[in-house]
């Protein structure tokens, strides 16, 4: 009785592997899918069960399997000696692949061991460890067949095989064109879009390409930037690229560029560039958003796009366009999963040889960057939105490497590189879907008792993060930073993001923590964030560096939160902390108002100015009381009056810079203009804060 007699000839299909032997299944009898079964073993016949092509093996490999039938028509007509042995491999190979079956040892005796140097267990049969297996759950994290076979229909993708060179998906990349990162398929001169935006191409153009690659690259992390740099070099001299939806990405990049450097003369000086000769960030921004709908971006799914709309968060608060940014973030998001960008499979261990194994490893690390950096802007976004679009549960793909540039080859983290940035933030953003969910459901919240106790217990979790940072983006590090020109603004900007997520955790409890001895620490710790930004923000403004966007929002949070401080009850009114908080508040108004084109500056002046002028209304300029309760309504109506300046044409503080103007200089509306729909009592700073500050209308993007 044998437990492996398949007939010759050509193996049937079938969606799974039978259990019961031939002659059970031939005679319609019942089997104990035993090999041998009990009835062959009464009857003393012959036990096999019959091996099948698996359709899902078939469909999965169908790649591999065609490769190495090729290869295998090759070799068949070679005349050496060793072509026969390596023929009769591959059919195993080719067999394995369509059955699901191994091979048996001596087939995959790969160095010509003598058959007793190879242990062979005692009474082992194949044969029945595979039925056995059969009926255990499985552990591959592929879709389930019947998904899959649906998805074939839908014309959607599920499958873990990004980045498209080998699979079988319908995304494949089956020609060499499409295989090549920067094969120049598409020629913009002469095509619809060339007459539909105006696509920089001049030497300005390419000097801010080459600063963002060398300067600017670390906070997003979403290229690999040898590679995006030669992409750009074939499109300056030949008008050619990859893709209609790779100008998009192009765009955004000098758009986010353009935004950081506007503001510095420093910078402007160092390029020795004109910006008043070429496109502002917003027409950049506004070119990148019709050239995605133009190319079809929903429909024609590329990371090019992704990568796109994730850089143009760069520029887009600045510009008054949060909602559009949020709506194309999540649209982005669809988009990376249909691609598969989360469930991206590890680096092979070995290092690359050919051309072809290593543009699919930029490809491969490419796309963890950008959904790491999705990862992080989804769960950054969480106070403006009390939910999260990528569930932590629901993806594999891990942490971009902290890897050298040249060759992608994995260092130390102990060294700094162009990932490290990016991944001391994700271990951030990975504290707050927990933050959130802990408070209980959004329908029927826990006791307040028990919020806090889930506040405190994250805001440990934090501080052990930040324990865990390399010590070179904790204090300055002269010897690295004459290295490597960005880490000393990468330090800072740090600085500034992680004591915004500390406030960011206790932001429920902020606005009771002022009145409210119970909550002292929520307190106390915000104060002591929002100083460390407006210090490193005055840093930054000084010598004239790279600006973020988020310097500038997460000064205003602060501004905001010592202006609440110097209102609220202090132990001592005459401590001199009152003033030095009040110091900064006009400091840091002072520094938002002097930025050109950057109408998220110019709104945070507006409710600084609002909450101030509400203050001096209230308890009078010279004699201001403590402890006295914060008057929403007259702050609300104070800001609604300055933001109508801010955004009305025929003023002279039209989008551009905000005059220098103090508060003093603008009075209010009445304040019961505008009434609250909620209990003050049960004010929430989230609801308040984005409540007013994202009340204005989004600028026009022409």
């Amino acid at each position: 009785m044998a437990g492996s007699a398949d007939v010759a000839g050509p193996l049937r299909v079938s969606q799974r592997r039978p259990l019961a032997c031939r002659e059970c299944t031939k005679r319609k009898r019942k089997c104990d899918k035993q090999i041998p079964c009990s009835r062959c073993r009464r009857l003393n016949l012959e036990c096999s069960v019959e091996t099948v092509r698996l359709r899902r093996n078939t469909v999965q490999h169908a790649s591999e399997i065609q490769f190495l039938g090729s290869i295998l028509a090759d070799l068949d007509t070679g005349s050496t000696q060793k072509l026969p042995h390596i023929a009769q491999r591959l059919k195993d190979r080719i067999s394995q692949l369509q059955t699901g079956l191994s091979s048996s040892p001596t087939d995959e005796n790969p160095a010509g061991l003598l058959q007793e140097d190879i242990k062979q267990p005692d009474q082992f049969d194949e044969r029945q460890a595979l039925h056995r297996l059969a009926e255990a759950p499985t552990e591959n994290t592929d879709p389930p067949i019947l998904t899959a076979i649906e998805h074939l229909a839908w014309g959607r993708n599920s499958a873990g095989c990004f980045p498209h060179r080998r699979c079988a998906c319908q995304y494949r990349r089956d020609n060499p064109d499409m295989l090549s990162m920067n094969s120049g398929s598409f020629q913009i001169h002469g095509s619809a879009l060339e007459s539909l935006v105006f696509v920089p191409m001049s030497n300005d153009a390419k000097k801010l390409i080459k600063f963002h690659i060398g300067h600017l690259t670390w906070h997003h992390n979403c290229f690999h930037g040898e590679t995006f740099l030669e992409q750009c070099d074939l499109f300056w001299s030949t008008g050619r690229c990859d893709n209609p939806l790779w100008i998009a990405l192009y765009l955004s990049v000098l758009s986010c560029t353009v935004n950081s450097i506007q503001n510095s003369r420093k910078l402007k000086t160092l390029l020795d560039i004109d910006l008043d000769s070429m496109q502002t960030a917003q027409q950049l921004f506004s070119a990148m958003v019709q050239t995605l709908y133009h190319s079809h971006f929903l429909n024609n799914l590329s990371i090019c796009s992704v990568q796109a709309i994730v850089i143009s968060t760069e520029v887009a608060h600045n510009l008054g366009l949060s909602q559009l940014n949020a709506t194309m973030f999540n649209a982005a998001v669809r988009i990376a999963e249909c691609l598969g960008l989360h469930k991206i499979k590890d680096h092979p261990s070995s290092l690359t040889q050919t051309r072809d194994q290593w543009e699919e490893r930029v490809e491969r690390e490419v796309g963890r960057r950008v959904w790491c950096q999705m990862i992080i802007q989804d769960h950054f976004a969480i106070p403006f939105t009390d939910t999260y679009s990528i569930s932590p549960l629901h993806y594999s793909t891990g942490r971009p490497l902290n890897a050298d540039e040249q060759n992608l080859s994995e260092l130390p983290t102990n060294i700094p590189t162009i990932s490290t940035y990016v991944r001391v933030l994700v271990e951030l953003a990975a504290l707050m879907p927990d933050l959130v969910d802990g408070l209980g459901p959004m329908s029927k919240r826990k006791s307040r008792r028990e919020q806090y106790e889930h506040i405190l217990q994250v805001d440990q979790k934090m501080r052990a993060v930040v324990k865990d940072i390399p010590s070179f983006l904790l204090r300055p590090d002269k010897a690295k930073e004459s290295k490597i020109p960005w880490l000393s603004i990468v330090r800072r900007s740090l600085a500034i993001t992680a004591a915004e997520k500390i406030i960011m955790i206790h932001r429920p409890f902020l606005f009771r923590s002022f009145h409210d001895p119970n909550y002292g620490h929520s307190r106390r710790t915000c104060i002591a964030a929002a100083m460390t930004i407006l210090r490193e923000h005055e840093t930054i403004a000084k010598e004239e560096d790279l600006s973020i966007w988020t310097h500038t929002a997460f000064a205003i949070t602060a501004a905001v939160i010592l202006c609440f401080e110097v209102n609220a009850t202090v132990e001592n009114p005459s401590d001199g902390k009152v003033e030095m908080y009040r110091e900064a508040v006009l400091s840091a108004r002072e520094r938002l108002a002097l930025r050109n084109h950057d109408l998220l500056a110019q709104r945070g002046v507006a409710l600084i100015d609002a909450i101030l002028i509400a203050e001096e209304a209230h308890f009078g300029a010279r004699e201001r009381k403590r402890g006295a309760h914060i008057d929403f309504n007259r702050i609300f109506a104070n800001y609604s009056t300055l933001s109508r300046v801010i955004l009305n044409p025929d003023d002279d503080m039209a989008f551009g810079k905000f005059t220098g103007n103090s508060p003093d200089d603008f009075r209010s509306v009445e304040s019961n203009e505008m009434q609250f729909s909620w209990n003050q009592d049960e004010i929430d700073f989230d609801i308040w804060f984005n409540g007013i500050f994202n009340d204005l209308q989004p600028s026009p993007l022409s």
